[in-house]
């Protein structure tokens, strides 16, 4: 297969509707944005956002706010190149050095994400006697490959809620742990959400959850906690992702601005399992909304490229 940039156009639709005219129709949109391997050449949004606001993992939202209206359809349209990659790492990996901000970051316990003691003595015991980062990031993954069955839907998300005797759970909750296990070793490491697209399936979107490595030598890195991405082969390590990446949102617990209104209904995203609060959610992909009055929801996203 190629390894290399390839051109994508993604349109996402989102239709509200009711019985009644909808009174009030809050939305929180997240904007993606260009990073190494995504190169964001074009966004466009059907409606004008109220206003935009950057969160703590620099996540850039747009908010919108809907008075008395009758149906609403909420069209995206995006372009951009996204790259898949192979090539060899040198075990001379190093990781940022403790106490700089991007350290403490993405090294910390925090919902979601709780470094438990159970947790810390499972990451030992995978690790055993393994020295460098790449070490200790292959046995990682070759835990879980081997040890995590996937199961959808999640009941209750948090690392802290796994059984780890009988670990299950969806992309998200994988990543999680990935993530997690990363933190405690003080690898710093942060979850993605957005789409993925299968080198041998291009003409195909659909919802994923990853997570993102942070080396000194190469920035953030990609890894996929069930797909092997890094390879020991004849005492090398190699870093193959073949599959197309296309973030929305890094990091968990994204802060909601303006709060939801108390007498708005979330039940929607309640029923999906996502944890939500008033003032933050686990993630935004590609947005959440809140309204006064019970409505319908759709989405659907597809390549029109």
């Amino acid at each position: 297969m190629e390894f290399g940039p390839k051109k994508f156009e993604i349109e996402y639709n989102a239709d509200f509707s009711s019985t009644k005219k909808i009174d009030d129709l809050k939305i929180w949109v997240a904007k993606p944005k260009t990073s190494i391997y995504q190169k964001i050449e074009g966004f466009k949004i059907s409606k004008k956002p109220k206003s935009f606001y950057k969160e703590k993992h620099a996540n850039k939202i747009m908010y919108f706010d809907f008075k008395k209206i009758n149906n609403l359809n909420l069209k995206i349209k995006i372009k951009a190149i996204l790259t898949n990659s192979k090539f060899e790492l040198t075990n001379k990996i190093i990781t940022p050095q403790k106490g700089t901000k991007l350290f403490n970051e993405n090294t910390k316990s925090e919902k979601f994400l709780e470094q438990t003691p159970r947790i810390k003595r499972l990451t030992n015991q995978i690790i055993r006697n393994d020295e460098s980062v790449l070490e200790k990031i292959v046995s990682i993954t070759n835990f879980l490959k081997t040890n995590f069955k996937y199961v959808y839907p999640v009941k209750k998300r948090g690392v802290k809620n796994l059984n780890l005797k009988n670990l299950k759970g969806d992309c998200g909750e994988v990543g999680a742990l990935f993530v997690t296990m990363c933190r405690i070793l003080k690898i710093p490491t942060v979850n993605k959400a957005g789409y993925v697209i299968y080198y041998d399936e291009l003409g195909n979107i659909y919802e994923h959850g990853w997570t993102s490595i942070y080396l000194n030598n190469l920035g953030w890195l990609d890894i996929d906690p069930l797909a092997e991405n890094i390879k020991k082969i004849k005492n090398k390590y190699i870093y193959e992702q073949k599959n197309y990446f296309f973030t929305l949102i890094s990091g968990f617990n994204i802060e909601i601005k303006p709060p939801i209104p108390k007498n708005h209904k979330i039940d929607y995203w309640k029923n999906l399992g996502l944890p939500i609060t008033k003032n933050s959610v686990q993630i935004i992909q590609p947005l959440i909304f809140s309204s006064k009055n019970k409505l319908n929801f759709e989405e659907h996203v597809k390549l029109t490229k």
